[in-house]
């Protein structure tokens, strides 16, 4: 008898210092918000979301996928591959800096804010440095070795928000954030080059790049679509409301970002190798049912958790002036969990070397901008704009699924009811929520026993999911022990 799927899969390095990596750093980062709230108003954090948008556009436009594709390509280990790697690296990042500098004056005059134009200029030092990381720490990947990067991220966003606090108390300006992210990136490229095995080299490969351009084409035309998808509830928040709404809009939604950020990291790195060694099969224990089912219950664990105690974590972290309605935190939270769950699909569409799914994935989160204006005119406000890009989210979700079971030869409804299922506890939840928020007795009667109804048919459609993770769990603690 042949032994388990679960049985085979190789041993895992550093495992855990990744985790542990991903969540001390999105908490630093919830942290250092928390307190730049705290310290700088809903105005000056405005500015800081300004700054972040206008970074993450260009890192988005220029996502190649680059550092993915040393794991994903059958030859990723050989070295002329990983010095061609580097060098797009390198390019990407002398992109980043020049595109923020010449963009810095329009935006600054756009939203009449002169001082945006220093911040923003000296924004692009930190992806410039952060283009000369030694990508051995993704190299050692393709064996399951999570050590470096895990310390890297440890180290270096422990560093920002000591670097970031201390110029919010010296300048009580937005600027605070540049330093930590300079910070940032020259810890990250200090212990990748000091955890190196290879040295350091940039070099052209016709044949590898061929091999690179067929798998980037269509991440980097996906970047500005997951730009547009992803961001444009800020850009629309800023434009159509004002800078403080803005302000009071990312405090909640970092709230729940952060966390996703870290476990969308931590389940994309750890699953894609297995899920690119292996991407077809469907046995309950095999990688790409794993990734389906953890990504599904933490998506409705996470909805869940942060509409009972989102409200109160706002009110306590950032005090009164940013407090919101309970349903529209709830909202928010179901909003970020519908970007979370993507994770499934994403890094399965990588793992089969299907990068255009990621890209049609995201084609069809566009959908979520007319609704979004939809919302905005029938609704009103955060909470229209908020329900239009749910529309959006479920839309990319359906499309990249569909895509998927046409790749691998399955039914095209097949994980439908994950779909389903996610779908209706997001809405009880919502339900739930808005009922509380009335003084509704009827609709909270009606919403919570079919809520558990649902967490008891996710309890058995996800048993393996459970169950491994349960024994993962089992082994950590005997280790800790």
């Amino acid at each position: 008898m042949s032994k388990p799927a679960a049985a085979r899969l190789p041993r895992r390095q550093g495992a855990k210092i990744y985790l542990a990596g991903s969540i001390v750093g999105q908490a630093c980062a919830l942290l250092r918000y928390t307190l730049l709230a705290r310290l700088l108003g809903p105005e000056q954090l405005g500015l800081v979301a300004i700054l972040i948008l206008v970074s993450n556009f260009f890192e988005l436009l220029s996502d190649t996928g680059s550092d993915r594709f040393l794991i994903q390509d059958s030859q990723g280990d050989r070295t002329e591959v990983q010095n061609l790697v580097q060098l797009v690296f390198f390019g990407r990042g002398a992109f980043m800096a020049l595109g923020l500098a010449v963009c810095a004056m329009p935006i600054a005059l756009m939203y009449h804010q002169p001082s945006l134009f220093a911040g923003l200029a000296l924004l692009g030092l930190s992806p410039l440095i952060a283009g000369l990381t030694h990508l051995d720490m993704r190299r050692y990947q393709r064996h399951n070795d999570f050590r470096v990067e895990g310390l890297a991220t440890l180290v270096s966003e422990v560093l920002s928000l000591a670097a970031t606090l201390t110029a919010a108390f010296i300048t009580h300006s937005f600027t605070a954030i540049l330093y930590g992210l300079i910070v940032r990136s020259l810890v990250v490229v200090a212990i990748s080059h000091l955890r190196a095995e290879r040295p350091y080299r940039l070099e052209y490969t016709r044949d590898v790049a061929r091999r690179l351009a067929l798998f980037s084409g269509p991440l980097i035309a996906n970047g500005v679509l997951l730009f547009m998808a992803g961001q444009s509830d800020r850009l629309m928040v800023s434009s159509l409301v004002g800078l403080t709404a803005l302000g009071h809009y990312s405090a909640v939604l970092l709230l729940v970002l952060y966390p996703t950020a870290a476990l969308t990291k931590y389940v994309a790195g750890i699953h894609l190798p297995l899920v690119a060694a292996n991407p077809n099969s469907t046995a309950p224990e095999a990688a790409p049912e794993l990734l389906a089912g953890r990504s599904l219950l933490l998506s409705v664990g996470i909805a869940t958790g942060f509409a009972i105690f989102g409200p109160i974590a706002v009110w306590v972290l950032y005090g009164a002036k940013f407090v919101q309605a309970p349903f529209l935190i709830a909202m928010i939270g179901v909003l970020q969990t519908g970007r979370f769950i993507r994770v499934w699909p994403t890094t399965l569409a990588i793992g089969l070397g299907r990068s255009h799914i990621v890209m049609a994935n995201n084609a069809a989160r566009m959908v979520g901008i007319p609704a979004a204006f939809a919302g905005l005119a029938l609704w009103g406000g955060i909470a229209g704009v908020v329900s239009g890009f749910l529309v959006g989210e479920f839309a990319a979700l359906v499309t990249a699924v569909v895509m998927l079971n046409r790749a691998r030869g399955l039914a095209w409804t097949y994980d439908f009811d994950r779909i389903a299922a996610f779908a209706v506890a997001s809405g009880l939840i919502l339900a739930g929520l808005a009922s509380f928020q009335a003084h509704w007795t009827p609709g909270l009667v009606v919403s919570a026993p079919l809520f558990l109804a649902t967490l008891a048919w996710l309890a058995v459609r996800e048993r393996a999911s459970i169950e491994n993770g349960s024994r993962m769990i089992q082994r950590l603690v005997r280790r800790v022990a």
